[in-house]
């Protein structure tokens, strides 16, 4: 190959990078369109390849490109003049590893492309990469920030009809408006005969490239159209809470280092302060995540833990917060559960979980608290993948702040908040499911909640350590996604920004700006209604990992069968 083929190839694979890292926040509506041809550039760079390793080097290139536009943050540069070296070689790491994950779809199709012709290759693409997107939301590797469904999140009108598919329907729609545009574009390379000769075969010899445009043009219309109908009806609600979010802006290295106590009292006066701006009586509080940065639920923290039933008690309003939880086990004493960790005295054992905690006081009057423990850890930061089979692995790899190896909690319980409702007399009870960070970008997970019954979406985050960089607003607009395929209002508190709350049709109906102190008080439904999406779950994706399962399984048994006869 000619060194200006090679500079043409390169060029288009940049391109498509450049195109796939501006598909995602912020870059707003204008940029969430790239994504509906980004791939295009891609899928013509990969014509010629003859081995597994030409796809290799050009797909990489292409998923690096994108990686560091839409993810560069990671390395926390931007956090208020504090680096911590971990956090920086994690940011650095997964530049350069992330992309072997994103370019497996792409191998898959190559390998296909080439012992199945081209168009069987094209035709399998979109259930190739859309099994990908599905597997790459599980396990101790997960991480669905890429997915193709999170470039949309400005594009409310398209984004409606998920509440039926979920956001795999969006990925999906995407990938086949790429694929019709790389067919119309490329349609001899991908057939072995020009567009006019196939119209004339079948008797649409003048009309074949209006109806591949017409079927593009279809994939948006049919959205649209149910976009306009959501968001044009009328919603009346006959159940509401009123919340205070409280957005202390506390540096999160100064949050570690400053006196655990000194954390929560000016949570506090944050509290106060945000209550007293308001006439509204509120009917919970809502802090970010670690804002109580220790676990006052030990015996040994009684005291601490009634400070804040006393102050609970003072403003008449609960508390849901972001918290350290920790159980403690003595050997001969207590069963030792597998995922303990041993302390210093070898007869001693502890487990630690990134939780949230609603404080509150029972109709009865009796101090109580509820607890969740997080799922959904982020690699590398919140838990070293594979620690429980290989512990010391733990021992290796620790943030300097103090939070690298959370305990994985279980089960899809949501708080039960007694309140009074319109009727003074009639006691009711909000069902408030609360996502802690990173759980919130994975829409299967979300989906569990609200189908047992959360009427409320709450989500506590910090995302301090990415300071004014594109993280915050990232994850902030991956909300909306939750919002709308569940039907149900968001409300998020962060440390630092950005807090809002979202309606369920996707529309910011309160926001805060990045790193600075605020509150914000506001009146949210409570809604039941479960939708089509949270019923039925992920039905697109999962056959579509079963599809890309096969098509791997058969392609690496023709591969053996074939050297055998070698």
């Amino acid at each position: 190959m000619n060194v200006n083929s090679k500079l043409k190839r390169r060029s288009l694979l940049i391109l498509s990078g450049v195109l796939l890292g501006l598909s995602f926040p912020p870059f707003g509506l204008l940029g969430g369109f790239c994504a509906f041809f980004a791939l295009v550039p891609l899928l013509i760079a990969l014509e010629d390849t003859v081995r597994l390793r030409n796809a290799f080097t050009r797909a990489y290139l292409a998923m690096f490109v994108l990686t560091l536009i839409a993810t560069y943050w990671v390395g926390g540069s931007n956090a208020g003049g504090h680096v911590d070296p971990f956090l920086m070689i994690a940011g650095i790491t997964l530049d350069f590893l992330h992309p072997l994950f994103l370019l497996l779809p792409i191998l898959l199709y190559d390998a296909t492309r080439r012992r199945f012709g081209n168009l069987a290759g094209l035709v399998a693409f979109p259930i190739i990469w859309l099994g990908f997107e599905f597997w790459h939301s599980n396990g101790d590797f997960s991480f669905p920030w890429l997915s193709l469904y999170n470039t949309q999140t400005y594009n409310l009108y398209f984004i409606q009809f998920i509440d039926i598919t979920g956001s795999f329907g969006i990925s999906l729609l995407v990938l086949f408006v790429n694929m019709l545009l790389y067919l119309l574009l490329r349609f001899e390379r991908v057939t072995g005969k020009p567009l006019s000769a196939f119209a004339q075969a079948i008797g649409f010899r003048k009309y074949l490239k209006i109806q591949f445009l017409s079927a593009i043009a279809l994939l948006f219309i049919l959205p649209y159209l149910y976009g306009l109908i959501k968001l044009g009806a009328t919603d009346t609600y006959a159940r509401k809470i009123t919340i205070t979010i409280i957005q202390p802006n506390i540096n999160p290295w100064d949050k570690w280092s400053l006196g655990t106590n000194q954390v929560t009292d000016s949570m506090f006066h944050a509290s106060k302060t945000a209550l007293a701006k308001t006439s509204i009586h509120s009917d919970l509080l809502l802090w970010p995540e670690t804002a109580i940065t220790y676990p006052i639920t030990l015996p040994w923290k009684s005291g601490d833990l009634n400070s804040v039933f006393h102050f609970i008690s003072e403003i008449g309003v609960p508390i849901l917060t972001g918290i350290p939880d920790r159980e403690e086990y003595q050997k001969g004493r207590d069963v030792i559960p597998k995922d303990a960790k041993m302390m210093k005295d070898s007869l001693s054992f502890h487990r630690d979980w990134n939780s949230a905690m609603l404080f509150s006081f029972n109709l009865d009057g009796k101090p109580s608290y509820q607890r969740y423990h997080k799922q959904k850890l982020v690699p590398f930061g919140e838990r070293v993948p594979f620690v429980d089979d290989i512990p010391i692995l733990g021992d290796l790899i620790g943030w300097s702040v103090g939070i690298g190896s959370w305990n994985t909690g279980e089960g899809y319980d949501y708080f039960k908040l007694p309140f009074k409702g319109s009727l003074v007399t009639a006691p009711d009870t909000a069902r408030i499911c609360t996502m802690i960070c990173y759980e919130s970008v994975y829409p299967s997970f979300v989906r569990e909640f609200t189908n047992r019954g959360a009427e409320l979406i709450t989500i506590v985050t910090n995302d301090g350590w990415y300071g004014k960089s594109s993280g915050p607003i990232q994850h902030s607009q991956f909300a909306v996604l939750r919002a709308v395929e569940n039907r149900r209002w968001v409300v998020r508190s962060a440390n630092t920004g950005i807090s809002s709350v979202i309606d369920d049709k996707g529309r910011f109906i309160r926001e805060t700006n990045c790193m600075e102190s605020a509150s914000v008080t506001q009146s949210v439904p409570l809604l039941s209604e479960r939708t089509i999406y949270a019923r039925l779950g992920d039905f697109i994706a999962i056959p579509c990992e079963w599809g890309s399962c096969v098509l791997l399984l058969g392609l690496v048994a023709m591969r053996i069968v074939q050297r055998k006869k070698k």
